[in-house]
Parts: structure tokens; C-alpha cells; sequence
């Protein structure tokens, strides 16, 4: 399959997460993604544009947020950036090491995302994140091994509530 490149950019409005909806459904449908790696890779996408518009553009409507794919080999690689300041993704906490009166305040998204795809990665500055989901790693295995990541990190999150 030739190599394609898309490109979205939306306004920082939570309500425009339906659009990056259909962007992820577009490139999943071409690629003949539609078991459950479809909803890892729509949860990791939705959750990285959301953070990009709440917590790097502030939800500034005038801030915009980009989403770009490109077909990678064996893989699909998708860009989101926004126009804020960054942050230090070097020290985000995972979740499910931290004590449970901050389980609820900490590395959310970024452990959501980082359970669901199988690369991560940042600019410096930490307003741009390239997540990779390899096609050929689509196997029971793995796929196994995420839905308990995210079971766990859902069992916790129940936990805390009570």
C-alpha cells in the first residue's frame, strides 16, 4: 500500500473530539483496523488530543490542536501537537505507583496512552507527541497485555473512589 500522509487541526474545543473521531475511523477503515487494536489506537489518539487541548492549549478555542498520520513501514504513526508551553514528560508518574489520595490527579492520559501504543515520543519541549502503533505487533499476546494495563489502571482508579 502506497504511503499516506493526512492532516487535521481543530480549534481547542473539547467538542471537536468527534472530528478527530472520524480522522482515526478514516485511516483505520484504509488500513482494515477494526478489532481491538481499533480501540487502542482511537482511546490513545482521543486521549493525546484531549490533553493537548486542556492542558497545552488551555482550552483556548484560538489555539489550534494538529493531528497528522503517516503510514510508516508495518506501522501508522500519528502527530499531535498544540500551541502551548509544554511540560516535562520525563517526570510524569505512573498511576499505578503512586499512593491513592493522587491516584486521580497524575499521568492519566500519558500512562493510557503509553499502555496502548507501542512507541512514544516527545519533543523538547514537550508539546508535540509522535505515538507509533505497529501493525505487525497485532497479535493475541500483546493485545492481552494492554487490556491488563488498562483493567489495572481502571481497577485502581474504582479503588480510590470508594
Amino acid at each position: 500500500m502506497s504511503r499516506i500522509f493526512k492532516e487535521l487541526s481543530i480549534p481547542s474545543n473539547i467538542e471537536n473530539l468527534t472530528r478527530v473521531e472520524q480522522f482515526v475511523d478514516e485511516i483505520c477503515e484504509t488500513y482494515y483496523i477494526t478489532n481491538s487494536y481499533y480501540g487502542n489506537i482511537l482511546m490513545a489518539i482521543l486521549e493525546a488530543v484531549k490533553n493537548a487541548i486542556v492542558h497545552g492549549n488551555k482550552n483556548d478555542h484560538r489555539k489550534k490542536v494538529k493531528v497528522s498520520f503517516k503510514s510508516i513501514p508495518n506501522g501508522l504513526c500519528f502527530t499531535i501537537s498544540d500551541q502551548g508551553e509544554g511540560f516535562d514528560f520525563r517526570n510524569v508518574p505512573n498511576p499505578l505507583e503512586t499512593d491513592d489520595s493522587n491516584a486521580d490527579s497524575v499521568g492519566k492520559g500519558i500512562f493510557l496512552i503509553r499502555s496502548l501504543a507501542d512507541k512514544i515520543s516527545y519533543n523538547s519541549k514537550g508539546n508535540r507527541v509522535e505515538i507509533v502503533f505497529s501493525i505487525s505487533s497485532i497479535n493475541q499476546e500483546t493485545s492481552l497485555n494492554r487490556i491488563s494495563q488498562v483493567h489495572r489502571y481502571f481497577s485502581k482508579q474504582k479503588t480510590v473512589a470508594k
